[in-house]
């Protein structure tokens, strides 16, 4: 021993915590079409609300669709086939004339303007070519297509008053008459006119009964087989009376009955008669 002191045992420094990873963000569930394909699929760009109509454009846009609704009816009134048809022109041409009417005394009454909106030159474009079309038409067609002119210009007029009038107009008095007289009207005007869109549909799938067809020939009767040819009677041998019995003998196997059957359709031939033998006179 040197006395030496011995170096200090060296120690291991302890491993750093390990850290945790950190959890993924939590997604949010799918719903829908999204689930099940799991894609995300864009959402459509609204289409752009439609401004409301000042009172002076509501009076414009209220003279276009009377207008448009008259012309075409007193085209039906000359035109339509159908009795009903004609009778549902004359109330339409009567009932917005009597609108137009009104909708002219309120407005002289509140010194209003009509001013032209993007809605009421649209709806004078539409009125000249739904009459150019309709002076094309004739028959069954053109009831169809002025029925269905009704049920368009009415449901149109509705969501107009709903969405763009209604919300803009300002005076009470011609909110009022919106309100309890021209909407009230229209829509009793588009139920109509789907009934009798129903009834000429209905007409138009009844259709003309069909003609009876042509009874078959009759099939051509088989030919008749042609009649087997008779056996030809057997003649016995005239003989000696030793010879008798051959000579019947023999006619008797000359004589055979015949049974040929005939053709399609034919008999069978009538058997042939049984040969006779002759008999001899016997010597003695």
């Amino acid at each position: 021993m040197n006395g030496a002191t011995p170096p200090p045992a060296q120690t291991t420094p302890a491993p750093a915590p390990e850290t945790a990873p950190a959890p993924p963000p939590e997604s949010q569930p799918s719903t829908g079409a999204e689930a099940q394909s799991g894609t995300t699929t864009s959402t459509a760009p609204a289409a752009p609300v439609e401004a409301p109509l000042t009172d002076e454009q509501i009076v414009a846009v209220l003279d276009a669709a009377n207008k448009k609704e008259i012309d075409e009816a007193q085209v039906a009134q000359t035109k339509a086939k159908h009795k009903d048809v004609k009778a549902y022109a004359r109330m339409i041409t009567q009932h917005h004339t009597d609108a137009k009417n009104k909708q002219a005394k309120l407005v002289k009454k509140l010194n209003l303007t009509a001013a032209d909106s993007d809605k009421s030159k649209q709806l004078q474009d539409e009125t000249k070519q739904a009459v150019d079309q309709l002076k094309a038409l004739q028959g069954a067609d053109f009831d169809q297509q002025f029925v269905a002119l009704m049920v368009k210009d009415h449901q149109t007029t509705l969501d107009l008053i709903d969405k763009r009038i209604l919300p803009g107009a300002k005076n009470a008095d011609l909110k009022a008459l919106l309100e309890t007289d021209l909407r009230p009207t229209i829509e009793k005007h588009l139920k109509e006119a789907e009934a009798l869109s129903q009834k000429l549909s209905a007409a138009g799938t009844t259709g003309a009964t069909g003609t009876t067809g042509a009874t078959g020939t009759t099939g051509a009767t088989g030919a008749t087989g042609t009649t087997g040819a008779t056996g030809a009677t057997g003649a016995g041998v005239t003989g000696t009376g030793g010879q008798r019995a051959a000579g019947a003998q023999s006619g008797n196997q000359a004589g055979q009955p015949a049974t040929q059957p005939g053709s399609a359709g034919g008999q069978t031939g009538a058997a042939g008669a049984a040969g006779a033998g002759t008999k001899a006179p016997g010597t003695k």
